[in-house]
């Protein structure tokens, strides 16, 4: 008990502190990647298979907590929310990210810029919605459909925009290297799932006083009373309990793998951020251009269509919050390292964007008359 509590402490501590945490990874990487810039030059293979390890590593732990299973309702119930939500990730967003692209002098940078656009977001991202009290349901099904949907819609998109400014990127090495980067952790996240999850609540099941704890959950369609919807029902609180144990494990995996993985990409490229923080900066503020268009178009969609305040913040964070993980292992096996700039440092404002949203949620619900 000790133990669980400790670890939940430190899952809690760094989540509140991950801003700090980021940029902490990226000021120490940059003076000892330039002290060590001619290790970085005479090993890019190990550090390009470094970066796509790690970046699978911070995407697994997301994938485990991804329940895939049963969106088709949500889908049917949320058809408007999930179109507006998804034209804005996979339409706007690609489409200004290209725009702004074409500012950056590096033509390699400026490819990896437009993948950190065109990627999903993760699971991770749901816990955003949790915090300002969005469509959770809802929320989970945007990060299924987004993942599916980016295997084709993010090599596509980066493929247009390495032909338009004259770089040669096969769409099938993309298209192999977006898979790598989505479907093998989504597959082993679920694998694992199951084996955490799934089957240790059908065990818990058959234990008569564990089962009786759950016996007062809520059946939310009161026509389907039956015994094995029920069953269906103590089921998944149990796994809702067995997942509560597990996410602060999760987060502090997530979170260190993520910190390393920023901490190697900045450093493996520190002689030329350095060189250039004109560059770091026009990322940043870029960035922030991007942000402001999607909260627009939002909170305009939205009231147009009377999308509710929290189905309105389930597609905010969705749209907001992009998988630099997925980002960075794209580029890396496509074009290199030094593509994947562009995602070690949009980590350093994207969790301060989506607290400032939450920090927000009393205007936006006035806004949208909630």
């Amino acid at each position: 008990m000790i133990i669980t509590v400790n670890i939940a402490k430190i899952a809690n501590h760094m989540r509140r502190f991950l801003l700090l945490y980021v940029f902490l990874a990226i000021i120490s990487a940059l003076p000892l990647g330039y002290h060590y810039a001619h290790y970085f030059k005479s090993h890019k293979e190990l550090v390009k298979n470094a970066i796509v390890c790690l970046a699978i590593g911070t995407l697994y732990p997301s994938m485990i907590q991804l329940r895939a299973g049963k969106i088709g309702s949500e889908l049917r119930l949320k058809l408007k929310e999930t179109i507006v939500t998804l034209f804005i990730i996979f339409v706007i967003i690609p489409a200004v990210a290209m725009f702004l692209a074409n500012h950056i002098e590096n033509r390699v940078i400026g490819i990896g810029y437009v993948a950190a656009n065109a990627v999903p977001a993760s699971s991770a991202s749901v816990a955003y919605v949790m915090l300002a009290e969005g469509n959770i349901e809802l929320a989970t099904l945007l990060v299924i459909l987004s993942i599916f949907i980016a295997l084709i819609a993010a090599p596509v998109y980066v493929d247009l925009y390495a032909k338009s400014v004259h770089v040669n990127l096969p769409i099938v090495t993309l298209a192999k290297s977006v898979t790598m980067a989505l479907v093998v952790p989504l597959v082993l996240g679920q694998v694992t799932r199951y084996y955490l999850v799934v089957r240790k609540a059908r065990r818990m099941m058959k234990d008569p006083r564990v089962k009786l704890d759950c016996k007062n959950v809520m059946i939310k369609d009161s026509g389907m009373g039956d015994m094995s919807t029920k069953n269906e029902m103590i089921i998944r609180c149990l796994e809702n309990r067995i997942s509560a144990r597990l996410k602060p494990i999760l987060s502090i995996w997530t979170m260190t793998f993520m910190l390393v993985l920023i901490f190697l990409l900045i450093a493996n490229k520190a002689s030329l951020l350095i060189s250039k923080p004109n560059l770091v900066l026009y990322i940043l503020s870029a960035q922030i251009v991007v942000y402001a268009i999607v909260i627009i178009s939002l909170l305009v969609a939205s009231k147009a269509l009377n999308i509710r305040y929290e189905d309105h913040m389930a597609a905010a964070f969705i749209a907001l919050t992009k998988n630099q993980s997925v980002a960075a292992t794209m580029t890396a096996l496509a074009t290199g390292p030094t593509a994947a700039i562009p995602a070690a440092l949009i980590p350093a404002i994207q969790p301060a964007v989506a607290i400032l949203y939450i920090s927000a949620s009393s205007i936006i619900k006035k806004a949208l008359k909630d």
